[in-house]
């Protein structure tokens, strides 16, 4: 209504609805109401639930929209303009195309009628009524279609018909007005033959299902070619048309979304598969999502090898054909073949096919697979020479299928075909001249998608390419396709309803549903947040499946478990359709609370035997830096609690990311943190660890002051038990003591928080504590006061057969026999890195890398050292920006490093950064009373110096 969408309700609302404005302005009366909606078979009290669903439709429909629906005598009236209704409209636009004297503009008004048919009427509603209706108002359009070639064929534009004409034939194959329409049509574009084709086609169908000879206005048409009496009204010439079913000796002309005549653009290593992959005897089948490119990939591909296969190509053309219409009738056509006597057209194809050496394409089978398939294998079974090069958006399920999925355009290719597009449009359009990053983002948000690419570079006759970056999360923005193409290349949005009018009931759920997550997402969270209650895993793999077959989801397959994903504009379709259910919010509360929960037993794991397999699920993949596979569902779940205030649930997440996060893909989130403890309640039972957890990133990133900020806030308040070990606020104070030299302080709370610890019973607190305890040991420069502690953390840590948990004792151990036992402290920090390595923990790799560092330093080859912390110190780059608090033990170690080899200077100017008021001078002084260095340029020095020294002189 005014362009907004009105939720209607259920079928049976809707049939009222449909009801009232086929006679709109005109009294129904209760009774035909009842009839329309329910048939000979109404409900008990039908009255009652009719006067329901139009009470509820006038709540929906406001009178100053201009529609209301009053109650009279007879019965209800929907009061309504006319012109309001598409219906309505097409009868007054058709009547005025009749009454139009002059064949061009006639043939114009019957163009803009037909142009008001979007689709099936009625959609979605079955009754007999609307059944009825249906078909009668299918007839009038033919009608009004036959109507509409007559004006055109007498204003000269057979040329422009001739495709369409083609088509309407396979569909109305006995319809003798359409085909003589047809035969002046080819006759006129210079196709005497096959217009004489026609109407011997058509004389022998007639005789053959119907017995009778053609009707005296057919034969009159065949008549005036016969004679050369036929010619075009007008002697304007007309291009030589590209139709729909060309000649067997040639493929038909490469198209793009539509267009003809543009250049291809990429796909070579598709074009040389598929070169490699095809044979005769075999089919190949080019799958992917609507508007990827198949079509004219198969075109392109035919155009190359075409030349190999002595009679040609040829191509049937499927997409004009509703479901359930004949295909072979269509290849019949396609071939220029006719049904003998008793034979039928999937056998006559086959028939004709079984002698030639040819290459058949046939495109767009997906709404047509149960005909088509059935053809198909025949045709590969009997037909040694034929090879089939299909295109669908599932594979066709024969026997011997070989399938090539087609993904989108990689962003080079992406951007040049824009470019291409643009300039086709803007002759001065210059890639090089736009604003920076414009037409990449419009790449990227499209998917590298070639029709939705080429839609959107039609936007720039009218608007430039960063406005129409900016507008794409609007998919209306991406129409306008070629005029005579098929109406779904015509939008994005029309080649997506296109595939989802497809799509079986659950799998239309599920994709809606699934169109929530931000990124990829796994088996088992679409079922939790997708699945509705009682439905089994099994049903949603299913339905999954089924997506994944049409192309409207695409499999992430990698070393760990197999993901799915939706692209861009596929998500926002799905999340129309969602707002549009009025289900949005709910199934968007489903996902946050998944997300959160699958957070809160990820960490959980993190301290037990599953760690491995939880990092499988949640962390990177091999090969992958800094990026979980679920951070943007994730921070998505994250933004939807802040967005309802829901920020327990937000509390809730943040304190689950440490060991989940923090220590396999870095600091990044910081920012949900500190949002989360600014925003919450400090009452709420999860914000003394979310706390922590924000003092904790603080710390590891250098920011000692701020850190010292954050754990305050928690006012001495420990987490609850069972959260990360890392958020304990206090925890942080006393890390932030021994990088502000009072080590004292630190081995102290670390002593005495040791004794609670043992008494929870927690093992991975005890083992971090037992840890720290020997880090203050070390600076205070007594590390073999930690083996004691060291050794508990061992006993602690072994039955949890936690790899990070073991590790932690490993490097403590190591740490503490580095200056008795050398040999044995290296020995235990390769074996905390071997055994933290296959779970990501990159704080404890990077611990092992370091320590092994500082002991090789002292009694091994200083220059193989000096390498080690070369590579250490990029190691915790990736950790958090500048010289944070890692920095600040390797610059330590670097730093004494620096010292042996020689370099005195450098060492003092580096430990001097270190050390904190009234600390004892440098190593020899030089740098006594200068400008401390800050920790960035401590951390450059410090790599300028070892980078010297990391080779011998």
């Amino acid at each position: 209504m005014d362009g907004r969408r009105l939720e209607i309700g259920h079928a049976r609302q809707c049939c009222v609805l449909a009801a009232l404005l086929v006679d709109a302005n005109r009294p129904v009366s209760v009774d035909q109401l009842v009839e329309r909606v329910w048939a000979e078979r109404p409900p008990h009290r039908a009255r009652n639930a009719l006067s329901a669903y139009v009470s509820r439709l006038r709540h929906s429909l406001h009178p100053a929209d201009g529609v209301s629906i009053g109650r009279g005598s007879v019965g209800y009236t929907m009061v309504v303009a006319p012109d309001c209704v598409d219906l309505h409209l097409f009868h007054a636009k058709a009547s005025r195309a009749r009454a139009t004297t002059d064949p061009a503009s006639a043939s114009e008004a019957f163009d803009e009628a037909l142009a008001l048919w979007r689709g099936e009427p009625f959609a979605g509603l079955e009754t007999p009524w609307i059944a009825d209706l249906r078909a009668a108002l299918e007839v009038e359009r033919f009608s009004i279609v036959l109507d509409r070639n007559d004006a055109a064929l007498a204003a000269g534009r057979h040329a422009e018909l001739l495709a369409d004409m083609s088509v309407a034939i396979t569909t109305h194959p006995l319809d003798e007005r359409l085909a003589g329409q047809l035969m002046l049509a080819q006759y006129r574009c210079g196709r005497q033959g096959d217009a004489l084709d026609t109407y011997r086609r058509m004389r022998d169908r007639l005789a053959d299902e119907l017995g009778i000879d053609p009707c005296p206005a057919l034969r009159a048409v065949h008549q005036e070619i016969l004679e050369g009496a036929a010619a075009a009204p007008t002697p304007t010439p007309t291009p030589t048309p590209v139709p729909v079913s060309p000649p067997p000796d040639r493929p038909r002309a490469p198209t793009t979304g539509g267009r003809r005549g543009n250049r291809f653009v990429g796909r070579t290593t598709e074009l040389e598969r598929i070169a490699a992959s095809i044979r005769p005897g075999a089919v190949l089948t080019l799958t992917g999502v609507g508007g990827v490119g198949k079509t004219r990939l198969a075109s392109e591909s035919a155009h190359l090898i075409g030349k190999h296969y002595a009679d040609g190509v040829c191509t049937c053309e499927l997409a004009p054909l509703e479901p359930g219409a004949t295909v072979g009738r269509a290849a019949a056509v396609a071939l220029g073949l006719s049904r003998g006597h008793d034979t039928d057209f999937d056998s006559a194809v086959v028939e004709h096919l079984r002698s030639r050496r040819m290459l058949l394409v046939v495109d767009n089978c997906e709404h047509v697979l149960a005909d088509v398939a059935p053809l198909v294998d025949r045709i590969v079974e009997e037909c040694a020479d034929v090879a089939v090069l299909a295109t669908s958006r599932e594979p066709l399920g024969i026997e011997g299928e070989r399938l090539l999925p087609l993904d989108p355009l990689p962003e080079a290719e992406a951007t040049e075909l824009f470019a291409e597009r643009a300039r086709a449009i803007r002759p001065d359009f210059d890639l090089d001249t736009e604003p920076i990053g414009a037409v990449a983002e419009i790449c990227r948000r499209l998917d590298g998608v070639p029709l939705a690419i080429e839609l959107a570079a039609a936007r720039l006759r009218v608007m430039s390419s960063l406005d129409v970056a900016r507008r794409l999360d609007r998919l209306r923005v991406l129409s306008g396709g070629a005029r005579g193409s098929h109406p779904r290349q015509q939008s994005v949005t029309a080649t997506i309803d296109w595939s989802y009018r497809l799509l079986a009931q659950p799998e239309r759920r599920l994709f809606d549903r699934a169109s929530v997550f931000s990124g990829s997402f796994d088996l088992e969270a679409a079922h939790g947040v997708c699945a509705d209650p009682g439905d089994l895993e099994d049903d949603t793999l299913e339905s999954l499946s089924g997506l994944v077959d049409k192309s409207m989801v695409a499999v992430r397959s990698g070393t760990g478990t197999t993901r799915y994903a939706l692209l861009e504009t596929l998500r926002a379709f799905g999340r129309e359709r969602l707002r549009e259910a009025g289900a949005h919010d709910y199934i968007g509360s489903r996902h946050a609370t998944y997300f959160i929960e699958l957070a809160e037993r990820g960490a959980d794991a993190m301290h037990g035997p599953d760690e491995a397999t939880w990092i499988a699920r949640m962390a990177p993949t091999a090969g992958t830096t800094f990026t979980s596979p679920d951070n943007d569902n994730l921070r998505s779940a994250f933004e939807r609690a802040m967005g309802q205030g829901d920020t327990a649930l937000a509390l809730r997440l943040v304190a689950s990311l440490p060991e989940l996060m923090h220590m396999r893909v870095g600091y990044t989130s910081m920012d949900w943190v500190e949002r989360a403890i600014d925003a919450a309640d400090p009452d709420q039972p999860a914000f003394a660890a979310a706390v922590g957890v924000a003092a904790r990133g603080a710390w590891v990133c250098g920011d000692f002051p701020r850190a010292l900020a954050l754990a305050r806030r928690a006012e001495g308040r420990e987490p609850e038990r069972g959260h990360s070990y890392l958020g304990y606020p206090a925890d942080v104070v006393a890390d932030v003591a021994v990088v502000q030299y009072d080590h004292g302080a630190a081995l102290a709370y670390y002593r005495a928080a040791a004794e609670p610890a043992r008494a929870d019973a927690t093992p991975s607190r005890l083992v971090w504590i037992l840890y720290n305890t020997t880090v203050a040991h070390d600076v205070l420069d007594e590390p073999d006061a930690g083996i004691d502690v060291a050794a508990e953390a061992l006993r602690v840590a072994e039955p949890t057969a936690n790899p990070s948990t073991l590790a932690m004792a490993r490097c403590a151990m190591g740490r503490a026999l580095k200056t008795t036992d050398p040999v044995r402290a290296l020995r235990f920090l390769q074996q905390g890195f071997e055994l933290a390595e296959p779970v990501q923990n990159n704080w404890l790799t990077g611990i092992a890398r370091m320590e092994s560092a500082a002991i090789r330093a002292v009694d091994g080859d200083p220059h193989a050292a000096a390498r080690m912390f070369l590579e250490v110190f990029g190691h915790w780059d990736q950790a958090g920006p500048g010289a944070g608090a890692q920095h600040w033990f390797g610059l330590r170690y670097a730093g004494r490093l620096l010292a042996r080899l020689g370099a005195a200077a450098d060492a003092d100017a580096v430990l001097s950064t270190l050390r904190g008021p009234g600390a004892e001078t440098g190593t020899d002084g030089a740098l006594a009373g200068s400008r401390r260095l800050t920790g960035v340029e401590a951390l450059a020095l410090a790599r300028a110096g070892l980078l010297r020294h990391s080779r011998p002189v």
